[in-house]
């Protein structure tokens, strides 16, 4: 079981605090081409965001997705460059939920 890096525990938790789950629609895919831009000689490419077919996905997939796409980012030597990209994003650019829900589907 591998262990998460402390910067990416803290920054999800933050963002999930206040109810968001991912960046949304064309702010994440934004984020995907940010990420693959900073992609040096990786034989992996950084995990695809869930935005149109799989928009109606849970913020926690969502949330997860997003985890994922950290994880990329710490082992590609980018982290902080992605925190800093996501915290740069307003709160109407991000998927938003009530935690209660969080695992629902909005198919």
């Amino acid at each position: 079981m591998s262990t998460v890096d402390p910067r990416i525990e803290r920054f999800l938790k933050a963002v999930r605090t206040d109810g968001r789950s991912s960046p949304a629609g064309i702010h994440w895919q934004m984020f995907h081409e940010f990420l693959q831009a900073k992609n040096q000689m990786s034989r992996t490419k950084p995990p695809v965001p869930l935005i149109l077919a799989a928009s109606g996905e849970s913020n926690g997939s969502k949330h997860r997705r997003l985890a994922s796409q950290l994880e990329w980012a710490l082992q590609n030597n980018c982290l902080d460059d992605a925190i800093r990209y996501l915290e740069a994003l307003h709160g109407d650019q991000w998927n938003q939920g009530a935690i209660e829900q969080w695992e629902q589907d909005y198919y």
